[in-house]
């Protein structure tokens, strides 16, 4: 494989994506690219980065937000712990500049071994392996390991790749080529430009590599959120330390077999059907039924909120989903035009004060 590097690199400069963090060597739009990159699709995250780069331009903006800043414009995007650590990372790096090798930057929160060579390569051309599961497919089907654990050799194989003179396009372009050719499913090897060097594509045993673990059991759980209204306004409260989402805000939420609990915080008023969807939280499948409750005679334990604020502060996707039903809801009875969904759960482009989840959901 040594030799088809010049090929892979060929095929780089003429098919790479045209992603707006590869337009720059700039350490700070490459770390929050490839933290936003993870457990999330490039779809996905595009609309983010253009967001954040707006109102965090550099690690100086950054280091001056809030966590309540942050989190609400990462909202929807998910693994919350992800967002922030760099938050804690950015105050470092403020005081103390860019590290300058891999230690420096995996000593830094929430950057590890995958993150901090992907940085020191693209950021600053070091021979260092940026191995994700897309290249440990590649040398899985490469090689033809069958192996289930792969991480050891896939990054002895991609460290004798890097050392070139471009080694962080070598990572890159194998992210690529794992990413849009040596799918998991379906590879696409007749536009592979190292098929004729891949031992898998040679035995026919492309679909059976690499080796599939065994997934997690799903587990089932059901959510009841009542949504406290009165006057107009809402009623919330920030999650706290160590549940899923710590430090957002939710509308008061329970199993449910504790409907008594949101009975205390809410109180006893009419209630209406709300909306009821499922969502998914890595291997946990919740069943979520919401309810819009008059609150009148609520607990004083609330945050209450008007329509303008519920919109700001950051929530998980779930209860962002919640509000915008509920939002919806009080205008379609007071006659109000709706906006589109996805404008009121978008956070706010608006700069205001400063330039501006447990896992699965911390």
């Amino acid at each position: 494989m040594d030799a088809g590097v010049g090929r892979l690199l060929d095929w780089y400069d003429a098919e790479k994506r045209d992603l707006p963090w590869r337009r720059s060597t700039d350490p700070y739009k490459v770390w929050v690219s490839e933290i936003m990159l993870q457990q999330t699709t490039v779809a996905a995250v595009l609309p983010y980065y253009e967001r954040w780069m707006l109102r965090f331009p550099n690690v100086s903006a950054l280091a001056q937000a809030t966590e309540e800043e942050v989190l609400s414009l990462w909202q929807g995007l998910g693994y919350y712990r992800r967002c922030r650590n760099m938050l804690k990372a950015a105050k470092i790096v403020s005081r103390t500049g860019w590290p300058e090798d891999l230690a420096g930057w995996t000593s830094l929160p929430g950057v590890g071994e995958y993150t901090a060579g992907a940085v020191c390569s693209i950021a600053f051309q070091q021979r260092v392996t940026a191995v994700d599961g897309n290249v440990e497919r590649v040398y899985a089907r490469v090689c033809g390991d069958a192996a289930l654990n792969l991480k050891k050799a896939a990054k002895g194989w991609a460290a004798r790749l890097v050392q070139h003179e471009r080694p962080g396009d070598v990572n890159q372009a194998l992210m690529d080529l794992g990413a849009a050719v040596c799918r998991p499913a379906d590879p696409r090897c007749e536009a592979c430009p190292i098929s004729s060097l891949c031992t898998a594509y040679q035995e026919g045993r492309q679909s059976s590599l690499p080796t599939t673990k065994r997934s997690r059991k799903q587990v089932e759980l059901q959510h009841v959120v009542w949504v406290p209204c009165r006057n107009g306004m809402f009623g919330v409260r920030k999650i706290d330390p160590g549940e899923w989402w710590e430090g957002m805000y939710e509308f008061p939420r329970s199993d449910a077999t504790r409907t008594a609990d949101l009975q205390k915080l809410c109180g006893a008023g009419s209630k209406s059907q709300l909306c009821s969807f499922k969502h998914t939280v890595t291997h946990h499948r919740i069943s979520i039924d919401a309810m819009l409750v008059k609150a009148d005679d609520a607990s004083g334990e609330l945050m209450w909120v008007d329509a303008d604020r519920l919109a700001e502060l950051p929530m998980p996707a779930p209860q962002r989903k919640i509000a915008d039903c509920a939002l919806r809801s009080l205008r379609q009875s007071s006659g109000a035009e709706t906006p589109p969904a996805s404008q009121e759960s978008r956070p706010p482009p608006r700069n205001r004060s400063r330039a501006p989840a447990p896992a699965g959901g911390s």
